[in-house]
């Protein structure tokens, strides 16, 4: 009995990853060259909240290239890729996924800031916080950031054998220090599923807050002192839909991250039984989370009207190329 459920568990593991998975790779990796190709348009690329989208869209694609692709490939198709066996590859794979995570949560935080402050009413924190030059120094400091935050992960992951309930080892990139894995657990808590979400629904909330009072303040003075312009309002618009949906797709992620958490004990090792039920809740938790960074496009294409037109121009260049061309 407990063998038939493993083997239906890892064929399920496999079914998502065959299926589900090259669904989101494909539609993910559109979305984010269209995300490339629109924000270097002139007219978002003046924007500095554009510089923070456009930096993500880049970011989520070599996400989807060394995360999602090597998943797909390994566990899907079960396509044996050079040097995988290698605890270098483990270590860095797992290193550049996390990292790459994290980095795409941070560019949409600081999005999130430029947009506030795009709605404050004094000009010169505007000028200051929604200017190129700062966008570019917080992406600058964000990717420096968060390749020094997550050393650790090649410092402690390592390829080990693990022995199946049919008795065959196979090679699984983890630690096998049950202090870390619990500190990790914590770590991943805290800094993917908890912070990212709560700093963006606070600063959500304190954007929507300053446009109520700006728009308070035009309707009784009749001579509007902050100028929102629609295009700001759409940034605002779908800033508001992604941090939503990020709230949606990255809490089974917290709860996972929960459960790994009270559930490891550094001096037992949890049955194979068990690690399977963690193994298939972990696929579909990291479907969900590919999800998130490849939904960008598509959340801009359906609440922005500017995002819809200029997607509409570029499709009609590309058709008056091909008709130049036959």
């Amino acid at each position: 009995m407990i063998l038939l459920l493993v083997k239906r568990l890892e064929w399920s593991s496999i079914i998502l990853n065959r299926w589900i998975v090259p669904i989101t790779f494909l539609t993910g990796i559109i979305g984010n060259l269209f995300n490339l190709i629109i924000f270097t348009r002139k007219d978002f690329l003046k924007q500095s909240c554009s510089l923070y989208f456009l930096s993500a869209s880049i970011n989520n694609i070599i996400m989807y290239l060394t995360g999602l692709l090597t998943r797909m490939l390994s566990d899907g198709f079960q396509v044996n890729i050079p040097g995988s066996n290698s605890n270098m590859y483990c270590q860095i794979r797992i290193y550049l996924v996390y990292t790459i995570f994290a980095i795409s949560n941070w560019f949409l935080i600081f999005a999130s800031v430029d947009r506030f402050y795009s709605t404050n009413q004094s000009a010169l924190k505007r000028q200051y916080v929604c200017s190129k030059r700062m966008a570019f120094k917080l992406i600058c400091l964000t990717i420096i950031g968060c390749i020094l935050i997550h050393i650790h992960i090649i410092v402690y992951y390592k390829y080990l054998y693990y022995v199946n309930l049919y008795n065959k080892q196979t090679l699984i990139c983890t630690s096998d220090n049950r202090i870390y894995i619990i500190f990790l657990s914590l770590f991943m808590l805290i800094f993917y599923s908890l912070l990212p979400p709560l700093l963006m629904l606070l600063i959500g909330f304190l954007t929507l807050n300053n446009v109520r009072k700006s728009r308070r303040q035009i309707n009784s003075n009749r001579m509007p002192t902050l100028i929102i312009r629609r295009g700001k309002n759409q940034l605002i618009k779908t800033l508001t839909v992604q941090i939503t949906l990020l709230v949606i797709l990255t809490s089974p992620h917290s709860f996972y991250w929960i459960y790994v958490m009270i559930t490891t004990d550094k001096y037992s090792i949890k049955p194979s039984i068990i690690q399977e039920y963690e193994k298939f809740i972990l696929n579909i938790v990291r479907i969900l989370l590919y999800i998130n960074y490849g939904c960008p496009f598509y959340i801009h294409m359906s609440v922005s009207k500017k995002f819809r037109n200029e997607f509409i121009k570029i499709i009609d260049e590309i058709k008056r190329y091909f008709r130049y061309l036959y």
